[in-house]
């Protein structure tokens, strides 16, 4: 888990600092994420965080806990704790689901691409009408 100081800041401050992050975040391009993402997050926050999103991925997609838990490294606790949040707050979960949706579009047609080769690929663009979902 990662560090956080005991040292706490006045709400204040924190609201400041909160809002000038997310005004950064705000003005990025696309290739510019990486690079201030890489300057702010250490690789173990980094790795926090995905695997935070692919929980909430995953329990959208009806995955059981004992997958997650094997898939992801995770104890059932944490998976537990991230399925309650999303109970708490489901209109911020499903608009992340929401807005992941092309990336795991084009996730599967990597998959669908490497399980089938090119000539299936084709084959199911056919039969599901021009579009790959």
């Amino acid at each position: 888990m990662t560090h956080v100081s005991r040292r706490k800041l006045d709400s204040q401050t924190e609201k400041i600092l909160t809002s000038a992050l997310k005004e950064l975040f705000t003005y990025l391009k696309p290739r510019e994420i990486d690079k201030v993402f890489s300057a702010l997050v250490t690789n173990t926050e980094n790795i926090m965080i995905a695997k935070r999103l692919a929980i909430i991925i995953m329990l959208f997609g009806n995955i059981s806990y004992s997958e997650i838990s094997r898939s992801l490294n995770l104890t059932n606790q944490t998976i537990s704790r991230v399925h309650s949040e999303m109970y708490d707050r489901p209109e911020i979960y499903k608009f992340i689901n929401k807005k992941l949706s092309p990336w795991k579009r084009k996730e599967l047609l990597k998959a669908v691409v490497k399980e089938l080769g090119l000539q299936g690929v084709k084959l199911f663009a056919k039969h599901s009408g021009g579009r790959i979902y």
